[in-house]
């Protein structure tokens, strides 16, 4: 997916990836600064940050189930980063570049491939190739640039514009999409409808591959845990656990075992995939009517039409910030804050934006190729031998490798 602007319709762009089922999001003019947090659940993010002004930026969010890397960032003139995917044994090189109609468009420094590669992202160029009546000079540089590259253009010149000016009244096409020829035939473009009020529709690639999503994570309902059962069950089944003369690794693999029976016995299990706690029937109207709005404002340009679409997105942006507050105010004042201390501090730091510790595999990228799991440990292992100054005796081995076979 393929998105820009959209930091301040945060919550909407949750809505879509977990809707879409997205697995990458690429995102251009964040507008982010460092010290800005930006996070989605069940995503990590890779930022390129414009530093020192306020426009620019550019952002990529995976899927967690996917190991990605960042390998390469371009922050001058145009923006643009690197990432190598890998998930089971398909490996894509994606790039993210954004560059301004002020600036060049620096394509000669963008690292490119012979396969599995794709370039997303919005060029501000104009041809007939993709749904201008002219092509200019920015164009004529994007096309050379493919066929040197020997890049297939994803994007149809009967596609959807995907950028509406509330100053000219009139729509465009700075989004591209372009890919090697290995997987050209099976991916497709789609244009979706607005997002949250922006002037730039979301836009989807869908590839029919390995990379598919996976399903939601299922988590513990603890408020609904049935507590007393869980308590007899979980001491039934521990006292069947035999300990005496056994490798104590053998006994904690079986006493983790009770207790996961136990628990999936008497607390309740599941996933919400698109959870908006403000969201309303209401709310889901008005972005209803602010879609058709737009479609109106771009397919019968006029004063009119463009009034009644900003109409539309004040009045849902508007009830929007009004059921938030209100969910806010319940949500404070249901705390207890001599029980739910940790709940508030948790709070707390989710409206301070503070960072909150990522958890996930390690993943590396040598010669070309992504390393993960024991591959990845074992270059960590490598780099670390090569540094260590740490000397073990052959004696010593000799007793740990003995110590070792005797706790088996």
């Amino acid at each position: 997916m393929e998105r820009r602007r959209s930091l301040q319709y945060k919550t909407e762009l949750e809505h879509t990836l977990h809707e879409h089922d997205i697995n990458v999001c690429s995102i251009q003019e964040t507008h982010l600064q460092p010290a800005k947090s930006f996070k989605v659940r069940g995503y990590q993010s890779f930022r390129c940050d414009r530093e020192g002004r306020k426009k620019g930026g550019i952002l990529k969010s995976v899927r967690n189930n996917i190991n990605a890397v960042q390998t390469k960032t371009h922050m001058d003139d145009s923006e643009f980063q690197v990432l190598s995917l890998r998930k089971n044994d398909f490996n894509l090189k994606l790039v993210n570049p954004y560059s301004p109609n002020d600036k060049a468009l620096s394509l000669d420094s963008i690292p490119t491939e012979d396969s599995n590669f794709i370039v997303v992202g919005d060029f501000n160029s104009h041809s007939q190739s993709w749904g201008y009546d002219h092509m200019d000079r920015r164009g004529e540089e994007v096309e050379e640039w493919q066929d040197d590259n020997k890049l297939n253009l994803i994007n149809q010149p009967e596609d959807l514009a995907t950028f509406y000016s509330r100053r000219w009244h009139t729509t465009s096409t700075p989004d591209l999409a372009f890919c090697t020829g290995d997987i050209h035939g099976h991916i497709k473009r789609e244009v979706c409808d607005q997002l949250g009020g922006s002037d730039h529709r979301p836009v989807l690639i869908i590839m029919n591959q390995s990379t598919s999503s996976s399903s939601s994570i299922h988590r513990w309902n603890y408020m609904k845990a049935d507590w007393t059962l869980y308590k007899r069950l979980s001491d039934d089944l521990c006292k069947e656990i035999k300990v005496d003369g056994r490798d104590i690794n053998k006994v904690v693999k079986d006493l983790n075992a009770c207790i996961l029976n136990a628990a999936q016995k008497a607390i309740q299990r599941g996933a919400r995939k698109d959870y908006k706690p403000y969201w309303s029937e209401e709310l889901e109207d008005l972005q209803t009517k602010l879609t058709e709005a737009r479609v109106e404002a771009e397919s019968n340009p006029s004063q009119e039409s463009n009034l009644s679409l900003q109409r539309a997105k004040a009045k849902f942006l508007r009830h929007k910030l009004e059921a938030q507050r209100k969910s806010w105010r319940n949500k404070t004042a249901s705390l207890n804050l001599e029980r739910d201390g940790q709940k508030l501090w948790r709070l707390t730091k989710q409206l301070n934006d503070d960072e909150v510790q990522a958890r996930g595999s390690v993943t590396l990228e040598e010669n070309g190729e992504l390393l993960t799991g024991k591959q990845a440990a074992n270059i960590f292992a490598s780099n670390y031998k090569d540094v260590s100054d740490i000397h073990v005796s052959r004696e010593r081995q000799r007793e740990l490798r003995t110590k070792g076979q005797e706790n088996r």
